[in-house]
């Protein structure tokens, strides 16, 4: 808790906004722009004058004519992180440098010295544009929910997202993971794949209001039918979490918070973070609780199914079910009755065997093997593969002892870089990607950990390597 207590401040603000009264004062005009400020309890001075100096930078900045006039600012104790969200909508993350953290710890006061700072700009910016995302993916815009709603509800909205969002956010263990957002692919043959999207466009025919779907294995994405912008976004909420994938992230912290009826669109309460508690191989993430006990058993069933906004596809509802490692996301349309009868029927045609083999009970062991036979092997070296083309992430096979802080067994701490490597990571992949340099390799040595050396390979590929111990 004490590397996340580094953070100072996160606020939205809009220049456009102005008080309804006719003779507005200073503070009044200043106040109407904060759309939102965190912590909440901040004094009015405080929220006053930060806002103030951003609006006023960005101001100077546009001036200047870029398209995109602030991203960053750092002080002697701070790093902001600035992003236009939505059309003269700003978000600001403010973070405290990591060795002013470090030495509050031990007693001393020094002033953090920006260059030598582990925060890097790309990856708040990052951090805060994955905000933005997951906030417009539940919630959808900020502007469209004042509309519909009010401020006063969009203020209770995020109140409860923000501080819960933020709580995910360790400044300790920041890097490259923040800023390729990729999809982690389950190695399965073709055939495999055909049959996988024969059984999906077979559920879509029983079920009509059922607008898109994906699957994946042990958290790793094997077919989806969203685009790739809404998949990213999807993905990265359900089961990715700083380099660690797992079918069970909603059920850990930082996240695994209670599914609420006020979590539903309208009723004051974020969808982030809450999910069922899964405690079989075969349930719903998002969807219908089973009570405990048999089936048989008494009381009513809850259903929890949270809406979504995509990109591309407009709104709908989240549904996820898991079986055996496999988890099947669907987006059902806004208007779809999603009661618990329907989506026991959606269980039961999806994972009942039906001779064909389209179902998740006759391609699970398919799955299961052809995943097992290319995850298992382990590599000689350790690296980090990611392909900005399709947005593949390929980490090292590591040995099998390795588990993920998240519950999962594929990747773990073994896999891949190491926490402390992967803020060094992220000045090596901004300098590959930077056109001005024109470099293709680029090596880093540490006293305590060897060579680490990144590379791109094939244009439109990026891979970083480094040897050491495993």
């Amino acid at each position: 808790m004490a590397a996340r207590a580094t953070r100072a401040a996160f606020f939205i603000f809009d220049p456009t906004i102005v008080p309804e009264s006719p003779k507005p004062s200073d503070e009044e005009i200043s106040d109407a722009k904060i759309i939102y400020y965190s912590p909440s309890c901040a004094p009015a001075e405080e929220k006053r004058s930060q806002v103030g100096l951003l609006e006023g930078l960005i101001a100077f900045t546009g001036m200047f004519g870029s398209k995109d006039p602030l991203r960053s600012m750092r002080t002697k104790q701070l790093a902001f992180s600035v992003l236009e969200a939505e059309p003269h909508t700003w978000m600001v993350l403010a973070m405290r440098h990591g060795s002013s953290a470090h030495d509050s710890q031990r007693g001393k006061e020094q002033e953090a010295s920006p260059d030598e700072d582990g925060l890097a700009d790309t990856t708040l910016r990052a951090v805060l544009r994955n905000c933005y995302a997951v906030f417009r993916l539940l919630h959808g815009e900020i502007q469209s929910f004042v509309k519909e709603q009010s401020m006063h509800k969009l203020f209770d909205l995020l109140e409860d997202f923000i501080p819960a969002f933020l709580e995910t956010i360790d400044a300790s263990n920041l890097g490259i993971f923040h800023e390729i957002n990729g999809f982690h692919y389950g190695p399965v043959e073709r055939n495999t794949c055909v049959s996988i999207h024969c059984f999906l466009v077979k559920l879509q025919e029983q079920f009509t209001l059922l607008r898109h779907a994906a699957l994946l294995y042990n958290a790793h994405l094997i077919y989806f039918s969203l685009s790739v912008s809404d998949m990213q976004v999807l993905y990265s909420y359900l089961v990715s979490f700083n380099g660690a994938v797992s079918n069970h992230k909603l059920n850990r912290g930082p996240f695994g918070r209670i599914p609420t009826a006020a979590s539903q669109p309208g009723g004051g309460c974020s969808s982030f973070g809450r999910a069922f508690l899964l405690a079989e191989e075969e349930d719903f993430l998002l969807g219908v609780s089973r009570r405990p006990g048999s089936s048989g058993s008494s009381g009513p069933a809850s259903v929890f199914v949270p809406a979504v906004y995509l990109v591309d596809g407009g709104a709908g509802q989240l549904v996820a079910l898991m079986y055996r490692g496999i988890m099947l996301v669907l987006v059902f349309e806004e208007s779809a009755q999603l009661d618990s009868k329907t989506l026991e029927s959606v269980r039961a045609a999806a994972t009942r065997a039906a001779g064909d083999g389209l179902s998740l009970a006759e391609l699970h062991p398919l799955i299961a093997a052809q995943y097992s036979q290319v995850m298992d092997t382990e590599d000689e070296y350790r690296f980090l593969y990611y392909n900005h083309t399709n947005h593949a992430v390929r980490l090292s096979n590591q040995p099998s002892t390795a588990r993920s802080l998240l519950g999962g067994s594929r990747p773990g701490g073994g896999s891949g870089p190491r926490p402390a490597e992967r803020m060094v990571l992220s000045p090596l992949h901004a300098a590959l990607a930077d056109p001005t340099l024109k470099c293709r390799e680029i090596s880093w040595k540490s006293s305590d950990r060897g060579w680490i050396c990144a590379k791109r390979w094939r244009e439109p590929n990026f891979t970083c390597c480094w040897t050491g111990q495993a």
